[in-house]
């Protein structure tokens, strides 16, 4: 039968498709890299990560007797990421990069290929956790592990932070900074942190205290333009501050009003959790449950 020209032409279209994702294919073909580390005598680590354009999970590793655990997949024509890891007076000191541009010029690098990288950092020792991400989307459980202090910086990123159980000591102080970002905090009250800030430009943050609070905990919410929402746990010793503004609107439920922006509530014994909320411009919702 011989083909019609509509035929001719679907040939030729699906040809020109297999051809075109066959150059995309070879030009995004991926390389790995597998390593882990034992703690080598450390009983404390500095953790050093910055990382351009990337996927990432971050959890702890199952083994207390390793530092840490990497699966990293990137493109074939790129160098091979950056890893270092040595120990000093018993301080280790993990540094970790994949040499991409700065989180701080996250829009140089938004149509770049992301990498993918699967980090398990020690349970079983205490973590100071510095972590940079430029354009990414990125899952980090904090659950379970020993965290004396943790920063985050993000560029254009959805960020997921948990910690799903609770920090098996006291956090010094826990920030997370970003810029054009959508950021989601799981079980923030196991943190066992005594001063958490959370920064954020343009975007969304919803903000859940779940599990069990403690100590006393001093927690300032900025955002520039966006949405917060907080969720609290009935029973939580909660007082919240949020500045009044004519171009923010606040709502806040479950929590009596003092007058002046500030509430409380109806619980007053055990830690306390107090809340500071700035919002230059958009929507602030604070919920008990």
């Amino acid at each position: 039968m011989k083909p019609t020209e509509s035929q001719s032409v679907y040939e030729i279209t699906m040809k020109t498709v297999f051809a075109l994702l066959f150059v995309v294919s070879t030009a995004f073909a991926q390389k790995a890299l597998d390593t882990e580390e034992g703690l080598n005598g450390a009983d404390r680590i500095r953790v050093n990560i910055n990382l351009g354009a990337v996927n990432m999970t971050l959890k702890r590793i199952d083994n207390a007797s390793k530092a840490f655990k990497i699966h990293y997949e990137y493109q074939e024509n790129e160098e091979v990421p950056v890893l270092n890891y040595e120990v000093r007076d018993n301080e280790g000191v993990f540094l970790f990069s994949n040499g991409k541009h700065d989180s701080h010029f996250p829009f140089f690098n938004f149509g770049e290929a992301k990498d993918s990288v699967d980090i398990e950092l020690a349970n079983s020792v205490p973590l100071h956790l510095r972590v940079n991400f430029g354009v990414c989307d990125a899952n980090v459980d904090l659950g379970g592990m020993e965290i004396s202090q943790a920063t985050f910086a993000t560029g254009v990123c959805s960020f997921n932070l948990n910690f799903s159980s609770p920090n098996k000591i006291n956090c010094h102080d826990l920030q997370i900074k970003t810029g054009v970002s959508s950021v989601k905090v799981e079980n923030l009250a196991n943190a066992r942190a005594s001063s958490v800030e959370l920064n954020g430009g343009l975007g969304s943050m919803d903000i859940d205290f779940g599990g069990k609070l403690v100590r006393d905990c001093s927690v300032h919410v900025q955002t520039g333009l966006g949405s917060v929402n907080i969720s609290i746990p009935s029973g939580m010793n909660t007082e919240i501050t949020t500045p009044e503004s004519f171009l923010t609107s606040v709502d806040v439920a479950g929590f009596y009003s003092q007058g002046g922006g500030v509430y409380r509530s109806n619980s007053t014994t055990g830690p306390e959790l107090k809340i500071h909320v700035e919002s230059a411009l958009g929507g602030v919702k604070i919920r008990k449950y």
